[in-house]
């Protein structure tokens, strides 16, 4: 797939204009908070944030900046994963899964790669490990990564909900509509 086709999607799930009080990112739209949306120069209201404006941002700071294009290259599948995560969670907390899931997933080098440095940096050592664990594990380890990705990204949630139980409301939501098994 592309990016366009990850955005359509992405934008269904977040929906349109929302300022819940309890939610800590404020007034979205298009799952777009005000201060990333102030950030990248919108000075209108949220409520006339043009869906054109959402898709840029979102594929400046969300895909091409933390280096999902690139993984998008290799795998489709965790490409999606990673930008859903990036947005829902941001992507300081997104970048550094994929290296976390792919060290757990070496067998202590075994697998034909090292251990990588959790940086969230996407260099030729993040993409060359990913594309060394795709070919000995093939689809099936796809799957499998795909799942680690989304235990990180359902513990996330968890640990958000324990620290405040306010959030609590988004849970069921944050579980139904992000993680897949």
């Amino acid at each position: 797939m592309n990016i366009e086709q990850y955005l359509e999607e992405l934008i269904k799930r977040e929906g349109g204009y929302v300022n819940n009080p309890a939610d800590r990112g404020g007034a979205t739209k298009y799952g777009i908070t005000e201060a990333v949306a102030r950030t990248n120069g919108f000075k209108g209201s949220m409520r006339d944030l043009p869906i054109e404006t959402a898709k840029a941002i979102y594929k400046k700071q969300y895909w091409i900046d933390p280096r999902f294009d690139q993984v998008n290259v290799i795998s489709s599948a965790v490409a999606e994963e990673l930008l859903d995560t990036g947005v829902n969670c941001g992507t300081g907390f997104a970048k550094p899964l994929l290296q976390r899931a792919l060290n757990l997933l070496n067998n202590q080098g075994k697998v034909g790669y090292a251990d990588l440095t959790v940086d969230g940096v996407y260099g030729p050592a993040t993409l060359n490990a990913l594309k060394t664990y795709l070919v000995k594990r093939g689809k099936d380890g796809e799957t499998v990564l795909l799942r680690v990705l989304n235990i990180m990204q359902g513990q996330r949630y968890i640990e958000i909900c324990e620290r405040n139980p306010t959030q609590e409301q988004f849970f069921y939501g944050w579980i139904a509509n992000r993680i897949s098994l």
